[in-house]
């Protein structure tokens, strides 16, 4: 692995909006435009259909709070702004607390998990970095890992699941098992993570919806259209394939 240069050049949000834009031709930005709107739309619904047909209590709040630091916090995480980590940490804090509420245990786990991650990930992407500041992506899918992760994580949360008595046990422990992998992937500069979100953004809207969490079972719709974008953007960044797969391979 070659040495990382120590002083990087630390972007703004406007910068890196820029730079994920840029690179784009008519049909991707039209596709990614589709995209905000559609990730907005599905947000707004779930917040104004609960809010409107649901008494406010603490449940209701801490969806709130999920739903809409979880916009920013993939929307952020597209356009690779470092920055990016403290808000997702934040949608972490409420994801938490909302799971808990509503006896999803798996999905409980995964939050203080991606919480965790943050911090990972914060210090993963510094050292990916160039002296331009622009994230160097990894564009290979290694599926040999992805699949020993999935079944890894499945089996465990299922179980921590199952003793603690919590709801949609199955569903929730395939769902979780995959974003556990795709988290991991995503905050130490795999792609490859994005294509595991865009799974576990469609199971988690059929586990959210049966928990009865419109807010937040709509907002996994909002992230499902973010999930494209994203995939899109960084599909047009700069590239370290080799040198980063290796070091993880070794």
């Amino acid at each position: 692995m070659q040495e990382q240069n120590k002083a990087t050049k630390t972007l703004s949000l406007k910068e890196c909006i820029h730079r994920a834009l840029k690179p784009l031709n008519k049909v991707e930005l039209a596709i990614i435009a589709f995209g905000f709107i559609v990730s907005l739309g599905f947000n707004l619904y779930g917040i104004i259909t609960s809010l409107t047909s649901q008494e406010f209590d603490l449940n209701i709040l801490m969806s709130l709070g999920m739903s809409i630091f979880g916009f920013l916090g993939t929307w952020t995480l597209a356009i690779q702004w470092q920055p990016t980590f403290i808000v997702n940490g934040i949608q972490n804090i409420f994801g938490i607390a909302a799971a808990a509420i509503l006896g999803i245990y798996g999905d409980m786990f995964s939050s203080i998990y991606y919480l965790i991650t943050e911090f990972v990930g914060h210090f993963s992407w510094a050292k990916r970095r160039d002296e331009n500041g622009d994230l160097h992506v990894d564009q290979y899918f290694n599926l040999k890992i992805i699949c020993q992760a999935v079944f890894f994580w499945t089996i465990g949360l299922g179980a921590f699941s199952y003793v603690l008595g919590g709801q949609q046990i199955v569903l929730d422990a395939i769902t979780n098992g995959i974003s556990f992998t795709a988290q991991q992937r995503q905050v130490t500069g795999h792609k490859d993570g994005y294509y595991l979100w865009l799974i576990n953004d469609v199971l988690s809207v059929i586990l959210w919806l049966q928990a009865g969490n419109l807010i937040v079972g709509f907002s996994y719709l909002g992230m499902l259209a973010q999930g494209i974008a994203g995939l899109i953007i960084w599909s047009k960044g700069k590239s370290s394939a080799l040198e980063y797969e290796n070091e993880c391979i070794d």
